[in-house]
């Protein structure tokens, strides 16, 4: 199968829920059945498995022989059911209505679909896909070091701190060419990077390292956080563990299960629109952060970026966000201290202009507070949003 066969096949995602489950057993599994597949999985938390195969425009898997070719075989249905038996588990695949035992969830006691852990870099599932969607509540038990690539201006950092309520750090450099910000936070709350941003700062790469977690996330737009969210957001975890699926092949290297595999079901997409959005990204290096787990991954992946090297110093806890080359850090005020501070600085960074008139006066300062207003208003809606 050649090169020009990939189009055919389409990733499917997918996720096993029981009370046990081990990776090695479902991998074991799948290769007996001959289903090329990827499972993804956080130590500690096998019991949730996500399970991504490929398949055709027919819906049939693509599995592989012994040689490592690889051929339509069964449906998802099919599989997913199997699954379920052999492992007691409730089996959630996309596009699949389970009946009986694994019937899909009745969502109308609540009003809203349940939780269920899915794969980095999947997009969220809907109830049309017969998958819940990922519902994420605000978390402000783990302490999380945070900094984003950005292009917001540096007059938007005192009213984020405000949006935040707690002490942002910026500091300017320049990536490609280009000049970005960085902007650092620390304190509780996974949620921090994701909201608040202005239109005119996307794409939003975001960096972060718990307890438990090191992760990269990509928004590409306004849009892209919410919950219509598309293909643009990407999802890396360094902490989550890999492991692919060759079918039923036994001579894995060069052969077509294992270069679908990789292309189909692995981080190549991910990779691609990460360094897309770092101007100067080194994209072969950030592909091959993505295979190195824990601290030493994201440490090469901040270095394919092109970041300071300081950034994995503040991420990893062992440097302060105030280390960042030309840092500046900005508490959080009231919201009127906020937008003045804000209204400051966009005037500080303005080239100057030659003497103005007395009207050009008035109409500058009546200007200035019409913008001051307006980002104000937008502060107020972000509050009452969170």
């Amino acid at each position: 199968m050649g090169a020009t066969d990939d189009a055919r096949w389409i990733r499917t995602e997918g996720a096993m829920v029981a009370q046990t489950l081990d990776p090695d057993a479902v991998a074991a599994h799948l290769a007996g059945a001959g289903v090329v597949a990827r499972l993804e999985w956080y130590p500690g938390t096998e019991h949730l498995l996500s399970v991504s195969v490929f398949t055709d425009e027919d819906g049939r898997l693509g599995t592989a022989d012994a040689s490592g070719a690889v051929t339509p075989g069964s449906g998802v249905a099919e599989l997913a059911d199997e699954l379920g038996t052999a492992f007691d588990a409730d089996v959630l695949m996309a596009g699949v209505h389970p009946e009986g035992r694994h019937e899909a969830p009745d969502w109308s006691i609540t009003g809203e679909p349940p939780e269920v852990a899915v794969g980095p870099g999947a997009r969220a599932a809907t109830p049309a896909d017969g998958i819940p969607e990922v519902v994420e509540s605000e978390d402000t038990e783990h302490d999380a070091r945070t900094v984003v690539v950005t292009s917001m201006a540096a007059h938007q950092v005192p009213l984020h701190a405000t949006l935040l309520g707690r002490t942002v750090t910026a500091a300017e450099v320049e990536l490609g060419g280009q000049p970005r910000r960085l902007v650092a936070t620390t304190g509780p709350g996974r949620e921090l990077g994701v909201l608040g941003w202005d239109p005119d700062a996307y794409p939003v790469l975001r960096l972060q390292v718990d307890d438990e977690d090191r992760t990269a996330l990509l928004l590409t737009g306004p849009e892209s956080g919410d919950d219509d969210a598309d293909d643009g957001v990407a999802l890396f975890s360094w902490a989550m563990r890999s492991r692919f699926v060759h079918g039923a092949a036994t001579r894995v290297e060069g052969s077509d299960a294992e270069r679908l595999a990789t292309h189909v079901l692995g981080d190549d997409d991910d990779a691609v629109a990460f360094a897309a959005a770092v101007p100067g990204a080194d994209a072969d290096a950030v592909a091959h952060a993505l295979t190195v787990p824990g601290a030493e991954g994201l440490a090469a992946f901040v270095a394919a970026l092109g970041l300071p090297a300081t950034v994995t110093e503040v991420l990893e806890g062992r440097a302060d966000p105030g280390g960042l080359p030309g840092a500046r850090a900005h508490e959080a005020e009231r919201l009127p201290r906020a937008a003045a501070h804000s209204a400051r600085m966009a005037l500080e960074g303005a080239p100057l202009p030659p003497p103005p008139s007395p009207t050009t006066v008035r109409a500058s300062v009546a200007g200035l507070v019409a913008v001051t207003a307006v980002v104000v208003a937008a502060v107020v809606l972000r509050r009452r949003r969170r």
